[in-house]
């Protein structure tokens, strides 16, 4: 028997962390189709809710009236997540490391750090559209994903 291939799946939402929640539900459905690891689940949502987080506080400012866009592209080898905002975007390489003495008390820094750790791949890319942080999971194993 032949298995269909997942579609992508795109959510547009208000900037509103409370869809955080929604989102949730969705990736973790997709990555359990895809046979990830349940520690490969948790550690790449938290990526990915890190990431929207971000997208809503940093690129959108929580402007309610601004929203972002998630995609999840399954593909045979690994998860595409693709999150979309209105902001400039930022260099992910210049920001500081959280490890080092001068920012162990800082409460913001570590999110992007966490999201490099986890994700094999972590790209800014912008335009005039706004940021798109892409986050991208390699599969440890070659099983075929299922069928929904």
């Amino acid at each position: 028997m032949t298995v269909a291939p997942l579609l992508p799946v795109s959510l547009t939402c208000n900037t509103d962390l409370r869809f955080i929640d929604l989102i949730q539900v969705v990736g973790s459905e997709l990555m359990k189709h895809m046979n990830f690891s349940h520690e490969d689940g948790e550690r790449v949502w938290l990526a990915i809710q890190e990431g929207i987080g971000n997208a809503m506080r940093h690129g959108n400012k929580l402007d309610k009236r601004k929203s972002i866009a998630v995609d999840f592209i399954p593909l045979a080898n690994r998860l595409e997540i693709r999150i979309h905002d209105t902001g400039k975007g930022v260099d992910l390489d210049s920001l500081p490391n959280p490890n080092l003495p001068e920012n162990l008390l800082k409460p913001c820094g570590r999110g992007v750090y966490f999201m490099k750790q986890v994700m094999d791949q972590v790209v800014m890319e912008t335009d005039e559209k706004g940021s798109t942080l892409l986050l991208v999971k390699q599969r440890r194993t070659a099983e075929p994903a299922v069928e929904a």
